[in-house]
């Protein structure tokens, strides 16, 4: 193994069974030993191999890795779940749900679960943004079909209106700030407009970050706490004598439309903000070593849980 690939070969010698695979969980989420969940104390349990949990020797309380994080209570074997991470976070773009249930040999609604919570994991806090931020919007999906025409030539029937596009279309928005040879964060929108961007925007941009977007009358409110440059690309114009351009925040909007388009096929507005925080994840620790995403993706899963119903709505 050399750089910061993980080949799939040093992943089966890292992880040979369910014992080494609880072990890595343990050592990735607990550097310093086990913490207890209920009362925090720091390495003083005992573990239990009959049950195969720990006990905490202050409080007596019965806990394992998975306690509160999106693992919680599942049903799936330690090995599986590192096998999935592994597929995740190796990948350039994501694995769909179908392909991970064949690699793992689970069903779909399985995959898809484990999926999601996976994303859930890699969220992060939304970094803060100094120096140069440049501010665009996305929609975060594939284009839509277009709309079937008549059958017929001579059909009597009015022609299809043509599918929305621009600012009107319905499909989902997705704010994206990024710092200029730093890191990227994302918020999903309900609109494109002046208040909806700027609660999105408050506590990602530092108060001496320089904004730069396009023209759009929406940005124009940046220019009263900061440095706002824009670009007026209606008239051919994308970069400036000044640094104001949009190039490095339209490349991660290219590189989140083609793990979609490539990838996922679809989008819905609810799981929008799981899937960029997937691409975000990617973005931002690319230069990291394989494993040592994979232990941070762990330790992001702290204080979080995703169970199904909530997923589907049946909660």
């Amino acid at each position: 193994m050399s750089g910061t690939a993980l080949t799939l070969r040093a992943f089966h010698d890292l992880f040979p069974d369910e014992n080494a695979a609880r072990a890595w969980f343990e050592r990735a989420r607990w550097p310093d030993g086990p913490i207890c969940p209920v009362c925090g104390c720091v390495n003083h349990a005992s573990w239990l191999r009959t049950i195969r949990r720990w006990e905490c020797t202050a409080c007596h309380r019965q806990f394992s890795v998975t306690a509160g994080t999106p693992m919680h209570r599942t049903h799936l074997p330690m090995l599986t779940w590192a096998q999935a991470i592994y597929q995740i976070v190796a990948s350039s773009k994501g694995i769909s749900a179908v392909k991970l249930s064949e690699i793992l040999g689970v069903s779909y609604q399985t995959a898809w679960h484990l999926g999601h919570r996976i994303r859930a994991m890699m969220a992060e806090d939304s970094p803060l943004l100094s120096n140069l931020a440049e501010i665009d919007k996305t929609h975060a999906e594939a284009t839509p079909r277009k709309r079937a025409k008549p059958e017929r030539a001579d059909d009597d029937c009015d022609p299809p209106p043509p599918n929305p596009e621009g600012r009107g279309t319905k499909r989902p928005l997705l704010l994206v700030a990024a710092e200029r040879g730093g890191e990227v964060a994302t918020k999903v929108i309900p609109t494109h407009g002046k208040a909806p961007v700027a609660r999105a925007l408050d506590g990602v941009l530092s108060a001496d970050a320089l904004a730069m977007t396009d023209g759009l009358p929406v940005y124009r409110h940046l220019g009263a706490e900061r440095t706002h440059l824009s670009v007026n690309q209606s008239q051919r114009e994308y970069v400036r004598t000044d640094s104001a351009t949009g190039h490095r925040v339209e490349s991660f909007n290219g590189f989140l439309g083609r793990a979609v388009v490539g990838v996922f096929h679809f989008v819905s507005p609810k799981h929008l903000g799981r899937y960029a925080s997937e691409a975000a994840f990617r973005w931002n620790r690319k230069a990291d070593a394989c494993l040592e995403r994979m232990a941070l993706l762990v330790r992001g899963g702290v204080g979080r849980t995703l169970p199904y119903r909530f997923l589907t709505g049946t909660a």
